[in-house]
C-alpha cells in the first residue's frame, strides 16, 4: 500500500451549465490534493464547454462532452470515468457535484490529511453540510467559499438524517455512485468509516443519508444547494444535469434556506483560491478569467429574462422575502 504522501486522488464531476463557478471548483479541489478533475458536462450553452476545453487543453483538468439519455448523464458520466487510467491509477477517488465542496477539518486540512486520520477505511462517508444563500439576491463574481457561509445547525446530523458523499478506494469498487460507490462482488469486509471517524457500528445509516453522533470531526462536504435568489432562479429555469424533472421551486427554497448558523472554515482558504485561480489563468493567456467574466454576464442577461415570466419572478419574490426575514446567525 502506497505511503499518505504518495497516494492519487481523482475527484469526478458532472456539470450542466456551470460556467461561472469552475475555476473556483477547480481550484479549491486541486489546493486540497486531488491530483485528477474529470469532468463530463451536458448539453450546457453558457461558455462551459469552452472554459472545459481550456483547463483540458493546459492540462488541468479531463474533459468529456457526456452524451446519455434524460436523466441518466450522472451514472453515464461514472461509468466512463471507471473506465479511465487514472480512475484505474487512483489509491482514492470521489464524486462530487459542482455546488459541493470537500472540507477537510483534520489537521493539515487536504485530502492525504484526511487518509492518514482514518487509515483503516475503504470508503469513508462524509455528510453534507446545507449552506443557504447567506442573505445575498443577486449573481456577483465573489468567491461561493467566502459569500455564502450561513447553514445548518451544527448538531442537526446528529439527529436529522443527512446525506453523504463518499471518499473511496476505486481498487474495491466498481465505480463512483452519486452518494456511495457500486462496491465489487469479490470485495468483502469493506471497512466503512464516516466523517468523524466512527465505524458503521457507532453511526446509522438510511440508504443515502446518515446521522453522524461526532458532529462531522474530521470532514464535512459544504452543500451550497441555492446560492443566491437570482441563481435559484436560474437553477429552477434549467433543470438538473442529472435529475430534470426535479421539482425546485418555494418548497424547495423554504427547506433548504438555513442561516441560523456561520461556517467560516473555508473562506479561509479564499486567498489561496484566488491564486491558484491566477496560475491557471495566466497559462491561459488571460482566456479563462475572460471566459468566467463572461459566463457570469450570461447569467445574469438569463435572469433578467426570466424576471418578465411572472412565474420567474413570482419565485424571485418569494426568495426576496425570506432573505429580508432572515434573523442574526450563530458561529456553528
Amino acid at each position: 500500500m502506497s505511503t499518505p504522501g504518495g497516494l492519487r486522488f481523482m475527484l469526478v464531476t458532472t456539470a450542466k451549465n456551470e460556467a461561472p463557478y469552475f475555476l473556483e471548483w477547480v481550484a479549491y479541489h486541486k489546493l486540497i490534493g486531488f491530483d485528477t478533475i474529470c469532468v463530463f458536462q451536458n448539453d450546457s450553452d453558457d461558455g462551459t464547454h469552452e472554459i472545459l476545453r481550456e483547463l483540458s487543453d493546459l492540462g488541468e483538468i479531463t474533459y468529456a462532452y457526456n452524451r446519455a439519455k434524460r436523466g441518466a448523464h450522472q451514472v453515464r458520466a461514472y461509468k466512463r470515468a471507471a473506465r479511465q487510467q487514472a480512475y484505474l491509477e487512483a489509491d482514492w477517488a470521489m464524486a462530487l457535484d459542482m455546488d459541493e465542496f470537500l472540507t477537510i477539518t483534520a489537521p493539515g486540512g487536504t485530502v492525504r490529511d484526511l487518509i492518514s486520520a482514518l487509515p483503516d477505511a475503504d470508503q469513508i462517508h462524509l455528510n453534507w453540510r446545507l449552506f443557504s444563500s447567506s442573505g445575498h439576491a443577486e449573481m456577483t463574481d465573489e468567491l461561493v467559499i467566502e459569500r455564502f457561509t450561513r447553514c445548518d445547525p451544527p448538531d442537526q446530523v446528529v439527529e436529522t438524517y443527512t446525506g453523504v458523499k463518499t471518499l473511496f478506494r476505486p481498487a474495491k469498487f466498481i465505480r463512483p455512485g452519486i452518494h456511495k460507490p457500486v462496491p465489487r462482488e469479490d470485495s468483502t469486509n469493506l471497512v466503512t468509516i464516516n466523517g468523524s471517524g466512527l465505524d458503521k457500528s457507532g453511526f446509522e445509516m438510511r440508504k443515502w443519508r446518515s446521522l453522524d453522533p461526532g458532529k462531522r470531526a474530521f470532514a464535512q462536504v459544504n452543500h451550497y444547494i441555492l446560492r443566491d435568489a437570482a441563481s435559484f432562479v436560474l437553477k429552477r429555469w434549467r433543470g438538473s444535469a442529472h435529475q430534470a424533472d426535479r421539482a425546485v421551486g418555494k418548497k424547495y427554497w423554504r427547506t433548504h434556506n438555513r442561516h441560523a448558523f456561520e461556517d467560516l472554515r473555508l473562506p479561509h482558504y479564499a486567498p489561496m483560491v484566488r491564486a491558484e485561480m491566477a496560475r491557471m489563468d495566466a497559462r491561459s493567456g488571460g482566456a479563462l478569467m475572460a471566459m468566467r467574466r463572461a459566463a457570469i454576464n450570461h447569467h445574469r442577461d438569463c435572469f433578467r429574462q426570466l424576471r418578465n415570466d411572472p412565474g420567474f419572478a413570482e419565485i424571485y419574490r418569494y426568495c426576496l422575502a425570506d432573505i429580508a426575514s432572515e434573523t442574526p446567525v450563530a458561529p456553528a
